[in-house]
């Protein structure tokens, strides 16, 4: 029978911001609303909340709920939540039960399939969760295993379709590109589409390397070496492996090949500082260096303005004058590796990585290139490489603070707008807005 008793007495509401109701009857619903946060305590994890009986039946899910048809995973089912925690977010003070920043990772309708004191199945129905679950006992204790059910697609035929008056054919659009979140072709060609308004300014003029990845991220990857060969007679190359995108249907055309990951040359009047970590370090401590770069380009009356790599890394670029990208880059990382040889290198030797920040000054020669704005990365997850604030760095403390998967962008985008939209001005950008 479902009560608070449990909750109320591991909460103090003298010492947490959490919401503990009086006691009293509790409140009538229609079962049907659920909330998955994503909880920074000692370790992460999602709470997944059910609301059943006028309480919010949870489970803590390590990994999450994100995974392909016929996965399991571990869930440990605690306490009943009132139903207010539907809507909490915040900081549970270190030392208090569950103590760490909560926040809502999503939250809709379910549908309940079947409900017993062993077995729970359900249909979810939100931003981010979708389809069908089954939650059950596997022993006496309170671990619970989560399983995702459905059937695979059978294989999808090619799709014609038209793009701002472009035919196009796309394929295997059913194949899973990433298989710990059950991320699709199709899923990968529809974030690109959304994407598009402010990619494309980004990617404009500029050749861009395609990284494919035929299989997936599990599978082998390479850059396109002869993209001319593929490419119908309205899309541009700059040279044999590389295209100009400068459209959507360009964009589509080149994200059909399983080109993940779109990657492009620095322009001559834009530095950037690719800060990369060494094992043990992150993408913490990139931001740590990201803070000592500031003060310089202050000094100089410069801006920056920061992206994660979509990886383990940051990146931060620099309007600069023409042809002084390489120079400047160069003079900045290796003054910082002078100031603070414990936290930064300059040179590329991997045996003097460990535990420090590379800061690749080297990515300013015009034959490499970087990973562009807002391109997916090939990871376990669909990452991106993401525009955030100096705000955003100067608060992280874990990894996991920067990290954001395709609808964190599109939401972010929506919000924010495009956080680089100041580099695409003709003018050098000397004052922060």
């Amino acid at each position: 029978m479902a009560n608070l008793d449990e909750y109320r007495q591991r909460r103090d509401a003298a010492r947490t911001p959490e919401p503990v109701p009086a006691e009293g009857p509790l409140p009538h619903g229609d079962d049907d609303v659920f909330v998955v946060q994503e909880h920074h305590a000692r370790a992460l994890h999602y709470d997944v909340r059910l609301e059943r009986g006028g309480v919010l039946v949870s489970w803590a899910v390590p990994k999450g709920l994100l995974m392909p048809p016929g996965a399991v995973r571990l869930a440990v089912h605690t306490e009943d939540h009132p139903m207010e925690y539907a809507t909490f977010e915040g900081d549970i003070p270190r030392g208090e039960y569950g103590g760490g920043k909560v926040t809502i990772w999503d939250r809709g309708r379910y549908d309940t399939l079947k409900w017993t004191d062993d077995e729970v199945q359900v249909e979810f129905h939100g931003q981010r969760v979708q389809g069908r679950y089954v939650f059950f006992h596997k022993g006496d204790s309170r671990d619970w295993m989560v399983r995702r059910t459905g059937v695979r697609a059978t294989p999808s035929v090619p799709v014609e379709v038209a793009v701002d008056g472009r035919r196009l054919r796309l394929t295997d659009l059913d194949k899973v590109f990433y298989p710990s979140t059950g991320f699709t072709k199709a899923e990968v060609i529809d974030y690109y589409r959304r994407v598009a308004p402010v990619m494309l300014p980004h990617l404009a003029g500029r050749p861009v390397r395609l990284r494919r990845y035929p299989d997936g991220v599990a599978g082998q990857s390479f850059y396109e070496k002869n993209v001319a060969r593929h490419a119908p007679d309205w899309v541009r190359t700059a040279t044999t492996d590389s295209v100009v995108i400068d459209d959507l249907p360009t964009l589509v055309w080149a994200v059909n090949l399983a080109a993940l990951e779109l990657h492009v040359p620095q322009r001559p009047d834009i530095v950037v500082f690719d800060l990369d970590p060494g094992a043990p370090a992150t993408i913490v401590e990139c931001c740590r260096v990201a803070k000592l770069i500031r003060p310089i380009l202050d000094e100089d009356g410069l801006v920056g303005y920061p992206k994660t790599s979509g990886g383990k890394g940051l990146q931060l670029y620099v309007p600069v004058g023409v042809s002084e990208a390489v120079r400047y880059a160069k003079a900045v990382a290796r003054r910082l590796a002078r100031e603070h040889p414990d936290q930064v290198v300059a040179v590329m030797a991997r045996a003097r990585r460990a535990g420090k920040v590379f800061i690749d000054w080297s990515q300013n020669n015009p034959a490499k290139t970087t990973v562009a704005p807002y391109s997916l990365r090939a990871r376990e997850q669909p990452t991106v490489s993401t525009p955030v604030t100096w705000q955003e760095v100067a608060d992280c403390r874990r990894p996991e603070d920067l990290v954001f998967i395709t609808p964190d962008v599109l939401t972010r985008i929506e919000e924010r707008g495009d956080l680089l939209a100041d580099l695409l001005g003709d003018e050098r950008n000397t004052r922060e807005s």
